[in-house]
């Protein structure tokens, strides 16, 4: 590997290989071009002003060309700083809210617990206490699995395990799963199943491609307070796309990149009010992208917002 010099040793050779050169070449041209003194000095005197010129045009060269390296460094370098900075501050707030979406679901169930250790209690009590717990617990649970997804993610120990899927199947446990949800919160939850009716069987991977629609569908409940959700699919140029529209409170425009970003969707300011790990739109466009296809929205604050998901099927086998 070949050393670098630094700018002071290039810029110092440059120099005496210059002068040194430029006294030789001049001598043995001059020494016979004049018998008189007096010209002899003019020449070099010319000379000498001649050289202080070149030497001088191309030292301001070499420090041009270093001033203009050093101030790329320094922007790279600051550029640098901003993103690990910005990074570390994401951090930070993915673990406080971390620390808050596992400690709040513990803390219920610990004090529901301690209600239900509670000698006189009527069974409508019980219940409530118990379902209480059992929501508490599955909360916990989904963040503790949000967790681990993007911790395979993130080592790249996420692999396919390929098999014949039936599309209809997994849309109907999927309706059937968010159905109660939508109840729950009093909201329309719409099914538009383009390819209902036919036996359609696709090689993929099951848990990954509903793992996909569960993160996108339970977006759009937990953002919508009033309205509908709206779930569906059809087939488009050899792929399937689904979609889930919401009337939901929107995205702005600056931000419909940064919520599927890794970290960067842990604002507090935007996460705070809501429950969960605000990791599933992460593992979503991960776990799009091994399937071999791709997520994107269109959304409007106030307005609601569309996802879409599109995946190739090579091959579809109708039945």
């Amino acid at each position: 590997m070949k050393k670098k010099w630094n700018f002071e040793t290039r810029i110092t050779l440059t120099y005496l290989v210059l002068g040194i050169g430029w006294i030789i070449i001049t001598d043995f041209l001059l020494e016979n071009a004049s018998e008189s003194i007096m010209s002899w000095t003019q020449m070099q005197s010319a000379k000498g002003i001649i050289f202080v010129l070149i030497s001088s045009l191309v030292i301001f060269m070499l420090s041009r060309r270093y001033s203009k390296q050093q101030k790329f460094i320094k922007k790279h370098l600051q550029k640098s700083k901003e993103i690990a900075e910005e990074s570390d501050r994401l951090k930070s707030v993915f673990l406080a809210n971390m620390s808050h979406e596992i400690r709040t679901p513990m803390n219920g169930i610990l004090g529901f617990v301690r209600l239900l250790e509670e000698p006189n209690l009527t069974a409508e009590q019980r219940a409530l206490y118990l379902g209480y717990v059992k929501k508490s617990a599955l909360r916990l649970l989904d963040t503790i699995n949000d967790i681990i997804e993007i911790s395979k993610i993130e080592s790249e120990e996420a692999v396919l395990h390929r098999d014949d899927v039936d599309l209809n199947e997994s849309i109907s446990y999927l309706y059937g799963f968010f159905k109660p949800i939508a109840e729950e919160k009093g909201l329309s939850f719409v099914l538009k199943n383009g390819i209902l009716g036919e036996k359609t069987i696709v090689h993929t991977d099951k848990i990954k491609l509903e793992s996909v629609l569960i993160n996108i569908i339970k977006n759009a409940f937990k953002f919508t307070h009033e309205g509908f959700v709206e779930f569906g699919c059809n087939f488009l140029d050899g792929a399937i796309v689904f979609y889930v529209k919401d009337s939901g409170i929107g995205i702005p425009s600056d931000r419909q990149d940064a919520i599927f970003e890794r970290f960067t969707q842990a604002d507090l300011s935007i996460t705070k009010p809501y429950e969960g790990s605000g990791l599933g739109l992460s593992i979503a466009r991960a776990y799009a992208a091994l399937l071999g296809g791709k997520i994107w929205l269109e959304s409007e604050p106030g307005k609601g917002s569309t996802f879409w998901f599109s995946m190739k099927l090579e091959p579809v086998k109708q039945i």
